[in-house]
This record gives C-alpha cells, sequence and structure tokens, in this order.
C-alpha cells in the first residue's frame, strides 16, 4: 500500500511513521528496505483487501501517470467487503495494475466489481510471454505503423490472450517498451487488438476521451456481412451480473 492516513492527510511512506490503513482503520508503520518500494504494510500476512497483491516499482511506475489523490481508493461490495481500486478516475472509471498471477474468475470477479474499469498487465512478469506474442505477431511485433494495425490472436497461441480475452473490457499489454498492446474486441475464440502509444492511452483516461475504434466485419452462413465495432467499452453490460 503506497499511502496511509494521519487525519485528512495521505502519506506516503517514509522511515519511522506510522499511518492508518484507510481501507479497515488499522494501524500501518512504514517499511522502508533497500529492496521493496517503500510501502504501508498491514501486520502479519493480513491485509484487508482480498484482492491486495505486492507492490513493484512497475506497479508505482503506471500508479505516477495519475494524481495521487486518484490512487488507491477504497469501496465495499454489497456485503460489506473492502476492494481498494488502484486507480478510479474521479467519474468512476478504474485502472487495475496486474502483475501477479490471477485466475480467471477472481479476473471476472474484479472486473464486474470495478466496473467501468480497464486492466493494465504486465507482459514480462513471465519469460515466455513476450516471445510469444513476438511470435505470433511477427513483424509486426514493436512496429509503430501511422494507423493501428489490427491483430488477432488465439488464445492457442499466446497465453496471456487466453487468460485474458474472456472478460469483455480493455486490456492493455505492457512489454515495457513505449506502446502497450490494447486487446478490446473478442471475435468467437481470438482477440483483437492493436499496439497503442502508452501515453496517449494515459492521456485517454486522465481526459476520458476515446481510443481508436476497433472495427471487424465477417460472413454468415448465408453470405450476409455481419458488421461489429467497439471502441473503449469502459463498462460491462451488466455491472452486478454476467458479462452477456
Amino acid at each position: 500500500m503506497r499511502f496511509a492516513l494521519s487525519g485528512d492527510v495521505r502519506l506516503e511512506a517514509t522511515p519511522g511513521a506510522v499511518g492508518l490503513c484507510p481501507g479497515c482503520g488499522a494501524q500501518l508503520i512504514a517499511k522502508c528496505g533497500s529492496k521493496k518500494v517503500w510501502h504501508w504494510p498491514h501486520q502479519g500476512q493480513r491485509h484487508c483487501d482480498e484482492w491486495w497483491e505486492p507492490e513493484t516499482d512497475w506497479h508505482r511506475s503506471w500508479k505516477n501517470y495519475f494524481p495521487s489523490d486518484w490512487q488507491e481508493i477504497p469501496a465495499r461490495d454489497n456485503a460489506g467487503e473492502l476492494h481498494i481500486a488502484d486507480i478510479k478516475v474521479p467519474d468512476g472509471l478504474v485502472v487495475e495494475v496486474q502483475h501477479s498471477a490471477i485466475k480467471t474468475a477472481e479476473a471476472k470477479k474484479r472486473t464486474l466489481f470495478h466496473a467501468p474499469m480497464i486492466w493494465v498487465v504486465d507482459g514480462l512478469r513471465r519469460k515466455t510471454d513476450k516471445t510469444q506474442f513476438e511470435k505470433a505477431l511477427g513483424s509486426e511485433f514493436w512496429r509503430r505503423p501511422e494507423k493501428p494495425a489490427l491483430s488477432r490472436l488465439s488464445p492457442y497461441d499466446v497465453r496471456l490472450v487466453e487468460e485474458w480475452f474472456d472478460l469483455r473490457v480493455i486490456v492493455a499489454f505492457d512489454f515495457g517498451g513505449e506502446d502497450v498492446w490494447l486487446m478490446s474486441a473478442r471475435d468467437w475464440a481470438c482477440g483483437f487488438g492493436f499496439w497503442y502509444e502508452k501515453e496517449a492511452l494515459v492521456a485517454n483516461i486522465r481526459e476520458r476521451t476515446d481510443i481508436p475504434f476497433i472495427f471487424t466485419e465477417h460472413k454468415n452462413r448465408r453470405g450476409k456481412v455481419m458488421k461489429r465495432t467497439h471502441s473503449i467499452p469502459y463498462s460491462l453490460p451488466e455491472k452486478h451480473g454476467e458479462p452477456k
């Protein structure tokens, strides 16, 4: 956790500092070592948010794109269970920054709770993920054309696609470069996406402007052209139910 409370003031961890958890109110003591980012841990292994994961420098770098008062925003579900959003825009859009492994069922649960939302996923957590993307995209990997080159990736070829394409919200895969690969549409069993400037995505989120449209079409069995358009969704069809 990056911030603790001292009265109404949000404090970052510094040596010897103490504060309260903004979610549960428990006392926190700053942990300021040389191996991990400075943070506010709960005592022992307990944490008030069951979706919590250890924070890395990569998490912090993404959080730092946004104002501090948009970061680590707590909310409770209908049962009173606490969850803390990594980034929450004042109008309600949530951005979850994910490094650790996560099961698809939990990702769906978190998506439904936080909607409208976007996921940002660390594409370098496993050594094989970048290699799979490079192989699947071929010469398009790291290429930055004037217009986005739309690619269709199979979950059978790319494990990240397999893990994330069924959420039906924007998922940005970060491989450490100036661009992210935005998977923002699904066509049957494949994910559609394109390279997009990281700075542009941050600006879209901060300013709540649209990301370029994805357009796909196919013919049904009768030969009729079926068109689909998909811009940035920011939300699911049903906030509190299963996606349609």
